[in-house]
Parts: C-alpha cells; sequence; structure tokens
C-alpha cells in the first residue's frame, strides 16, 4: 500500500466512523454497522458517495460524506473529523408519500435502460416544452 493509499483507507476510516456515530436509518432509525457501509467513490478526500444498509430492515440508502474543507485542512491532530449532522433529502411528509408509492418494476427499469442507452445527454432538448425553464 502506498503513502497515498494508506490516506485514503484513513480517511474512509475516518468518514465511517463519524457515519457511524451519526447517521440513522431512515425508515426505522437504527444505528447502522460498519460492516454494511461501501464507499462507492471518493472525490479530492472531501466527498464521499457511501451506500449502507440497515442491519434492521435491510434498507439501503446512499450517503454523500462532505467533510468541510477549512477546518479539516488546518487541523494538525486529524484523528477526528468535524462533527457534521446527517442531512436528510426528504422531509417526514416527502418520505411518507414516497414510501406510499409502488415499488420500481422490472417493466421500470428496462423502460429506463432502453432510454438510457439511446439518450444524447441533451437535457435542454429532452425537457424543451414541458413548460419551466428553457
Amino acid at each position: 500500500m502506498t503513502p497515498t493509499e494508506g490516506a485514503a483507507a484513513s480517511g474512509a476510516e475516518q468518514v465511517v466512523r463519524v457515519l457511524l456515530r451519526q447517521a440513522r436509518c431512515a425508515d426505522c432509525n437504527c444505528s447502522y454497522r460498519s460492516e454494511n457501509v461501501h464507499v462507492l467513490r471518493q472525490q479530492d478526500d472531501r466527498i464521499w458517495d457511501l451506500a449502507v444498509v440497515c442491519h434492521r430492515c435491510y434498507t439501503m440508502s446512499l450517503v454523500r460524506a462532505i467533510v468541510q474543507g477549512p477546518a479539516w485542512q488546518r487541523r494538525s491532530d486529524r484523528s477526528a473529523l468535524p462533527a457534521v449532522g446527517p442531512l436528510h433529502e426528504l422531509d417526514p411528509l416527502e418520505r411518507a408519500h414516497f414510501r406510499a408509492l409502488s415499488p420500481v418494476s422490472m417493466d421500470d427499469v428496462l423502460d429506463i435502460a432502453g432510454f438510457l442507452a439511446d439518450f444524447d445527454g441533451d437535457f435542454q432538448r429532452l425537457f424543451q416544452g414541458r413548460g419551466g425553464d428553457p
């Protein structure tokens, strides 16, 4: 393991420690276990995309952890990250609304896969004429 890889591993461990200490499952409020946290992607040791699975209700969540730069970079002792609270993208009413919807079906997955196979990335053209901003 190179020094850079070692630093990334220790950074990942620190991000996971903060997540385990502060984040809870949005469905059952259970804390996460380290074996159920998976680093998907890391950008510049500041932005971490993680997948977490609740060991109680098996809800999978995606978490984006953003390490606050200046305070983190000035620290000489990087044994602990600055305390940050988890932010939820949805409020309780929104979560209840989406929880009540039917699950994504295999047909839905196939439809979007077919769409994405032919999609050229031009969102302006895609949404043109549907109202809202051009």
